[in-house]
């Protein structure tokens, strides 16, 4: 065997640390920001605190490298349509080096341009800077070039290897750093390597890790960061709690595998497969999730590996050709809801021992959330057949029938703080999300055609119905609806106290889908019945938009 060929040989034996043949048991803990960041992103045992506010990060996976710059604006735009506020990404190093000594980042490899196109669409970022990769990346993401120097081994304390990893961190980290949010960008975490045999979370097993970490460190890294990644899985929450009382940090998956890299195209049980296991992080007081891949994008210039084509579809949520397939309104719902719900599940302690008895079905599984704002209770049926649970919320409240579909977790809200006068004490039906404009907070309810949205209202005040007032029903110190959906879309219903307004859109799953949250001028507007909303523009007090 030949110098050149032993060399190559063992580069690739080196790469052995892939998608499926790691260990990440060894913790899943994160680097805190340095104190000057603290400010602007920090965390708890219980939560992620963005610019000092509970937030609940809904990230989605994609590569700029994997998309022409002309449409970074459009896949972007389609990713915070569904609800995200958080893009992962790597910088790829073959993509940014790909001839020794000659770097590129400028047109589609102008990482800097995306991360502020990334900050003006108002989401934050994840940048996994390497230098290994793995994205199902020729090499991994290691140049050619790399192969054939004398001696060089990657992935560990090799002084070749690290002299070259530094040469590319002198180009690359100071383009991430100096858009850390803290400096007015979009980067709120950053990782070090990726999925690496020894060293995950805060582990620093060697000198290559703490060659990595100092450079970085060196380079101006202020925010939080970690080594390899944090839960990689295809169901990361698995059956169990996510509470940690050791753990530092809230519970994050960087690697939710929705769907997978040799997928094209959507299966029809896909939605319903992911959608369960979004929401069971949710119920199980995780701090976040990211899907790799929400967008896969396509492989230009022969940098796919050895099992890829052109095409890295992945079976996303938004498809190569930027085609929204029906897991994309799955994760849009989940999202909806936890970024509604944010200052309660960022901030919450279990609490199923409380609620254990709400249902009575045996079939049930029942798990909660509760924080000083209010308590989430999360009905599960694990099981292929539709449930009808019997819940018996408070002994002044009737007792109501809810189904729940196969596989579904329905969510329920009770005694959430809405405004100083306004508590929603119980929501027995599908909350969607809430939004708040002004004085006026918009509740979005589901309600299948002949049944009833039920929520029950504790005010601090006298309460007056101004639309749809026969629903409502009015007592001492509270008031409640039993609203109906109407034929013709959403069916509004609304009611003030002191000033204060809540409304609420009831409508089915479908119309639900086609409701879309977006803001013009730095405030909320509310969007039904496009399948899509692209940009949308108000002019005396008209929209114009594109859908």
């Amino acid at each position: 065997m030949n110098k050149r060929i032993y060399t190559s040989l063992l580069f690739v034996l080196m790469l052995a640390g892939s998608r499926l043949a790691y260990s990440q048991a060894i913790n899943d803990h994160i680097f805190p920001a340095h104190e000057t960041a603290k400010p602007f992103i920090n965390f708890d045992s219980k939560g992620f605190l963005i610019n000092g506010k509970r937030t609940f990060l809904t990230s989605a996976g994609l590569e700029y490298a994997r998309i022409p710059r002309q449409l970074w604006y459009d896949r972007l735009l389609r990713l915070k349509r569904a609800g995200f506020n958080c893009v992962e990404v790597y910088t790829i190093w073959n993509f940014h080096e790909p001839l020794e000594g000659k770097f590129n980042f400028n047109g589609d490899h102008d990482l800097n341009a995306f991360l502020t196109m990334v900050k003006k669409l108002g989401m934050y970022a994840i940048v996994r800077v390497g230098p290994y990769y793995c994205a199902e990346w020729d090499l991994g993401g290691y140049p050619l070039w790399l192969k054939f120097k004398p001696g060089l081994r990657v992935r560990e304390d090799n002084e070749g290897f690290e002299k070259y990893v530094d040469r590319f961190f002198d180009h690359l980290l100071p383009i991430v750093f100096n858009q850390q949010i803290n400096k007015g960008g979009p980067v709120i975490l950053v990782q070090l390597e990726n999925e690496h045999n020894n060293g995950w979370g805060t582990i620093v097993p060697d000198n290559y890790f703490k060659h990595l970490q100092s450079k970085a460190l060196s380079l101006g890294l202020q925010v939080p960061y970690f080594f390899s990644g944090l839960h990689h899985a295809s169901d990361p929450a698995g059956d169990g709690t996510l509470d940690d009382r050791k753990r530092p940090n809230p519970w994050f998956s960087t690697e939710f595998w929705s769907v997978w890299y040799s997928q094209y195209g959507a299966k029809p049980t896909d939605s319903a497969v992911y959608a369960r296991r979004t929401w069971k992080i949710i119920a199980h007081g995780g701090g976040g999730y990211n899907y790799y891949m929400a967008h896969g994008g396509s492989n230009f210039g022969y940098t796919n590996n050895d099992e890829d084509a052109a095409s890295y579809d992945y079976g996303s949520a938004v498809g190569q050709a930027g085609d929204l397939r029906p897991i994309y309104y799955g994760f849009k719902r989940a999202a909806l809801f936890a970024r509604s719900f944010q200052d309660v599940l960022e901030n919450c302690t279990d609490a199923t021992a409380a609620y254990k008895d709400i249902a009575v079905d045996s079939s049930l599984k029942i798990t909660a959330r509760s924080a000083d704002i209010g308590d989430l209770i999360f009905l599960d049926n694990p099981t292929k057949k539709t449930l009808k649970a019997r819940v018996k919320a408070d002994n002044d409240i009737p007792v109501a029938d809810i189904s729940i579909a196969p596989d579904e977790i329905y969510p329920l809200v009770h005694n959430y703080t809405i405004n100083n006068v306004i508590t929603l004490n119980w929501a027995l039906t599908r909350v969607y999300g809430m939004v708040k404009q002004g004085n006026t907070t918009t509740i979005f309810v589901e309600a299948s055609k002949g049944n009833a949205a039920l929520l029950y209202f504790k005010v601090n005040g006298k309460p007056t119905a101004t639309q749809g007032a026969k629903a409502f029903k009015i007592a001492d110190g509270s008031i409640s609806l039993a609203g109906t959906l109407q034929a013709g879309g959403l069916t509004e219903y609304t009611f003030e106290v002191s000033g204060q307004r809540v409304r609420i859109l009831v409508g089915d799953a479908l119309i639900m889908d086609k409701t879309w949250v977006t803001e013009v001028e730095g405030s909320p507007v509310i969007i039904n019945g496009p399948a899509y909303l692209a940009d949308l523009n108000l002019k005396k007090k008209s929209a114009v938009g594109k859908c």
